[in-house]
């Protein structure tokens, strides 16, 4: 068990170290230190066992220390964990066979990296390559697609890309969900790519119309615009399918893989590429193979870490999994709203991507809070500027129907107490959360009483 010494000890090295304004949140959140985790469950250093229904917004895809992605990870560093410059690991065989195997068809050229943010430039370097006399990308309001400078160029969302601007005049940003947009934004021949969450993830959390990911490709195809599918969040069976794409019989030019791939167990991204895209790439007059490749290095680990959370995925079907146990959450969810109507708004979700509209940011949290209180983890958004941010639910596809009822019933049991509470509660807290980083840290302790001394930040 950890003592509060102990945890003062974790927030003052989180606080001078790392991140002083996450080293405060986190002690005025008075939440337990987290000790280990099994499969849908995380355990605390105080004894305290909850279910973890955000799964780290879905990397804990097959669930916390699954045992056959443990086994891959610990055989990979008995053996070879990383191998010299210009050699391949054997695992990455494995991988890219499995890849073959489960991608749309005609997605057969990969680039590895380390993260989701490192394989979106890494398709925008390949558009760039093989569209060079087109300078647009189009991409969806909310969208996200990485925080690295140039994948903030790519992002769907202002209030991230402000502080860095001018990131140049490239960027086309349309409604999500509208295809018309779409068509209307490349229609002249100047866009080079549209890159597009086939489920807006995210603090957005938002299910398309059905075609309406169709249309988007229809509309790539007909004016030669590359289409890059980001499945980063809805990848490997989350949606109910084994990518999102495949609910409109779509085949993208591109797509992002990362988050779920390796169970958890180490980063790791991938940048699928169609032949087509790859050749053209290579025809640019300042072409050479290193345009194409990552400057990080992915061991052996990372890549066997993929090859089993895949395999798992497949020999347990888990995108079937998703599809059978999802309308137990959703429509969960959905009664949640109707009979709470003074604090939720709806519940978008397909699969086991989900969640609840809120109806404001003190909402969000205090939901979040009160089902932390009754042992259930889930996705705060973290974005207090958003009128009615999603609290999202994306578990484990391992979980249980036993699990989603008692996620459900601690969900109740937090509205019913939240509907007790005056509306003025949650609009005054909204005001304080939309301004808690401007307010003075020690302040914030002293308001959640926290025992915790902030002594990493001067007043």
């Amino acid at each position: 068990m950890t003592s509060l010494d102990d945890r003062q000890r974790i927030f003052s090295a989180l606080g001078r170290h790392w991140n002083p304004t996450a080293a405060t949140m986190l002690a005025a959140a008075g939440r337990a230190v987290e000790s280990h985790a099994s499969g849908s469950q995380v355990y605390a250093e105080d004894g305290a066992v909850a279910l973890d229904l955000a799964a780290s917004y879905g990397v804990f895809l097959v669930g916390h220390g699954n045992p056959r992605v443990a086994a891959a990870v610990t055989e990979a560093l008995r053996q070879a964990p990383a191998t010299p410059p210009g050699a391949v690991h054997p695992a990455t065989a494995a991988l890219f066979r499995a890849l073959r195997e489960i991608l749309p068809a005609g997605l057969d050229r990969f680039v590895l990296g380390c993260s989701g943010a490192e394989i979106a430039e890494t398709a925008l370097r390949a558009v760039r390559l093989a569209r060079p006399d087109r300078h647009r990308i189009v991409v969806a309001d909310g969208s996200y697609h990485g925080k690295t400078l140039a994948a903030l160029s790519l992002l769907g969302q202002g209030n991230h890309r402000a502080p860095f601007e001018p990131l140049g005049d490239h960027l086309v940003v349309v409604p999500y969900g509208d295809a018309g947009a779409v068509r209307t934004a490349v229609a002249d021949g100047s866009v080079a790519a549209v890159f597009l969450e086939p489920v807006l993830g995210g603090a957005h959390l938002t299910v398309p119309p059905p075609g309406y990911v169709r249309a988007v490709a229809e509309a790539c195809a007909a004016t030669d615009t590359l289409f890059v599918a980001d499945e980063i969040q809805t990848g490997f069976g989350r949606t109910g399918r084994m990518f999102a794409v495949e609910r409109d019989g779509v085949r993208p030019d591109v797509m992002l893989l990362s988050k779920a791939l390796t169970g958890g167990f180490v980063p790791i991204g991938v940048c699928a590429l169609s032949a087509a895209v790859a050749d053209d790439a290579a025809r640019h007059p300042r072409w050479h193979p290193s345009l194409l490749t990552s400057g990080a290095a992915v061991t052996g680990v990372a890549v066997a870490a993929a090859a089993a959370t895949i395999e798992e995925v497949r020999e347990r079907d888990l995108p079937a999994r998703a599809a059978e146990l999802g309308p137990r959450l959703t429509e969960g969810l959905a009664d949640a709203v109707r009979r709470h109507p003074k604090h939720l708004r709806a519940a978008p979700g397909i699969g086991l991507m989900t969640g609840l509209r809120t109806a404001n940011p003190a909402v969000e949290l205090m939901v979040s809070i009160g089902m932390g209180q009754r042992g259930v983890h889930t996705g705060h958004s973290l974005n207090e500027q958003i009128a009615e941010p999603v609290l999202r639910m994306y578990p484990p596809l391992t979980c249980t129907a036993e699990e989603i009822d008692q996620a459900l019933a601690a969900l109740e049991e937090t509205l019913t107490w939240l509907d007790r509470q005056p509306r003025a509660l949650t609009r005054a807290a909204t005001a304080v959360l939309r301004r808690q980083y401007r307010l003075p840290p020690r302040l914030l302790l002293r308001m959640n009483r926290s025992p915790i001394r902030m002594d990493w930040q001067a007043a």
